[in-house]
């Protein structure tokens, strides 16, 4: 008699194993996207307004009026500055050509504003005080434009401090004309402030820390901004 061949049994561990390593493989993944996303959303600068108001006839350095609705689409940075400032204007635009200097030749969707608050001060000072701190280009304006219309965006829409008028009894020099908001403010791309930094703090430590964090949130929003535009057709 012939014997009847012997039939191979399938080792469940052969479909089992493979199985559980797509399994685990699949659970490292999502573990490690869910990582690096919670690593992200505490990176993500918070939201602290949103420009809900055009601020338009607007007179530049360069004699053009300009409107902030130019700079849809645009990463800007923001401040008070007055040419004849006695106080602490100079280092803050010394401080922001440091940062503008770092990120605005690679990100072409960067721009400063400094808006001036002394209704005196002509497109031919504001020039001449950019010109001297070696501020050409025409992504950082210094502008100036209707008192009370300004003031009202830059305290209601952007969150600064009100200026004051300092009276000329306590004024310590002729140009000691105001007190305002010493601090940046951050805007993103659509509109909204995402960031204010005290970035000329007399405490040195904090100073070091608003001016790492004003870095940190402008490359995230500045990284942010190019992902945008390169899902757009």
């Amino acid at each position: 008699m012939s014997e009847t061949p012997t039939e191979k049994r399938i080792n469940p561990w052969s479909i089992w194993i493979p199985i559980i390593i797509i399994v685990l493989g699949v659970v490292v993944l999502y573990n490690y996207l869910v990582i690096q996303t919670m690593r992200r959303e505490k990176d993500r600068p918070a939201y602290y307004a949103r420009l809900e108001h055009n601020l338009d006839g607007l007179t530049e350095r360069s004699g053009k009026t300009v409107a902030l609705n130019d700079l849809r689409g645009k990463v800007i940075l923001m401040a008070y500055v007055y040419t004849s400032c006695p106080r602490g204007c100079s280092m803050i635009v010394e401080e922001m050509k440091h940062v503008y200097d770092e990120f605005a030749p690679a990100h072409p969707g960067f721009q400063i504003v400094s808006f001036t608050i002394d209704p005196d001060d002509t497109p031919e000072n504001m020039k001449k005080f950019a010109d001297s701190r070696g501020i050409t280009k025409d992504n950082w304006w210094f502008v100036n434009g209707p008192k009370k219309q300004v003031r009202n965006f830059l305290t209601y829409d952007v969150k600064f401090y009100d200026v004051k008028e300092i009276p000329e009894k306590d004024r310590f020099s002729p140009a000691d004309k105001y007190e305002h908001d010493m601090r940046v403010a951050l805007i993103d791309d659509e509109g909204h402030v995402r960031g204010m930094y005290n970035i000329i703090n007399p405490d040195p430590e904090f100073q070091k820390m608003d001016r790492e964090k004003l870095r940190r949130d402008l490359a995230y929003l500045l990284a942010e901004q190019e992902k945008t535009a390169q899902k757009k057709p």
